[in-house]
């Protein structure tokens, strides 16, 4: 109860839903809730299911320089990561991703960690151009007022907080692919700053973690690995417009192709928003911006629909994975407060759980 990310995490929570329940019209969501089918929630959750294979193809491909993995071995790693994604704070999944791989195969941590990054920029960057495309449809920037008014940031400041950080980090990324001799120093004239123990640590650190950005200069690597995050994304936007229609959402859309491009803006937006690290789960930002953007596609969706939607959805994305990745550590007889100590610790060896 001592932990302050926790707390920080609720907070932001907080502030979300409290922001969404003064929108909404309780007795609409309830009706909303009640008359919703809900034998769309299934067929949905697999879907999800899928794209987080998906995933875990495009990590081997990462990690192909270190290690080949087969992919179902790391399809239950990233099980373990979302699980823990969504039950902790400040997106601390990632770390247990990372540490969880370094457990079951011979990959440091720190390098683990690092294309953890790079998958991040590249969602980012999938999750951009859903936008571009959306933008042919919606005139999006009435969407930006709207969610700039919502945070009392300028329609700018909001562009601003959405494209530079993925496309410095991109750059970032080349740029230690290109020079890695030269990040490396870099890299040491911070961590001499450091006492000499802590100091050989971080620096042993930084240089696996720098190794993991390894062929990232090459255009070709760039271009699969974004060729790899579309089928990612483009899956998991057909599990929020399979679980849309429990909701009778089409209703509200001319066409398929209006609802599937309205679609891939929700969850461009709803995941653009949370892709700081924040609540466990990002409880709260998911269902504000969600709701946000479902009010803007259409002035006929109450907020009442709207947020009974970005509910059950978030709850569909949530719950499942928490109960697969649970499972799977159970079956592996080793505990998630295990991985997280390990995290705080030091880099575990590759001890070979299965």
């Amino acid at each position: 109860m001592g932990n302050r990310r926790l707390w920080l995490g609720l907070a932001v929570t907080s502030v979300f839903l409290i922001a969404l329940v003064l929108q909404v019209d309780a007795d609409e969501l309830a009706t909303a809730l009640s008359e919703a089918n809900y034998g769309y929630v299934i067929p949905g959750i697999a879907t999800y299911f899928g794209s987080l294979y998906f995933r875990a193809y495009r990590w081997r491909f990462l990690l192909l320089p270190f290690r080949s993995v087969r992919v179902m071995r790391l399809y239950a790693v990233v099980l373990v990561g979302y699980m823990a994604n969504n039950l902790l704070p400040v997106r601390l999944g990632e770390v247990v991703r990372s540490y969880y791989l370094a457990r079951r195969e011979p990959v440091g941590a720190s390098t683990a960690l690092a294309t953890i990054f790079i998958e991040r920029v590249f969602d980012g960057l999938t999750l951009l151009s859903f936008l571009i495309v959306a933008a042919l449809f919606f005139p999006l920037d009435e969407l930006t007022e709207n969610v700039s008014g919502n945070v009392r940031l300028a329609p700018e400041a909001v562009m601003v907080v959405l494209v530079v950080p993925f496309a410095a980090a991109l750059g970032l990324m080349v740029g230690i692919a290109l020079y890695p001799e030269r990040s490396l120093r870099i890299a040491a004239l911070f961590t001499r700053l450091l006492p000499g123990g802590l100091s050989m640590k971080v620096d042993l650190f930084m240089h696996r973690f720098l190794q993991g950005f390894q062929g990232l200069h090459r255009p070709g690597k760039l271009t699969l690995l974004f060729l790899q995050s579309l089928p990612i994304w483009l899956t998991e936007a057909v599990m929020y417009y399979i679980i849309a229609l429990g909701f009778g959402l089409d209703e509200y859309f001319d066409s398929i192709t209006t609802m599937m491009v309205a679609m891939l803006l929700v969850t461009a937006v709803s995941n653009l928003a949370t892709s700081l690290p924040s609540s466990q789960g990002s409880v709260g930002p998911f269902e504000f911006f969600a709701v946000q953007t479902l009010l803007f596609l259409s002035t006929d969706i109450g907020t009442g629909v709207a947020s009974a939607y970005a509910l059950v959805l978030h709850a569909a994305l949530l719950l499942p994975v928490i109960a697969a990745g649970l499972f799977h550590l159970a079956f592996s007889s080793i505990s998630l407060s295990q991985l997280t100590q390990s995290g705080q610790t030091s880099e575990p060896s590759a001890e070979k759980i299965l």
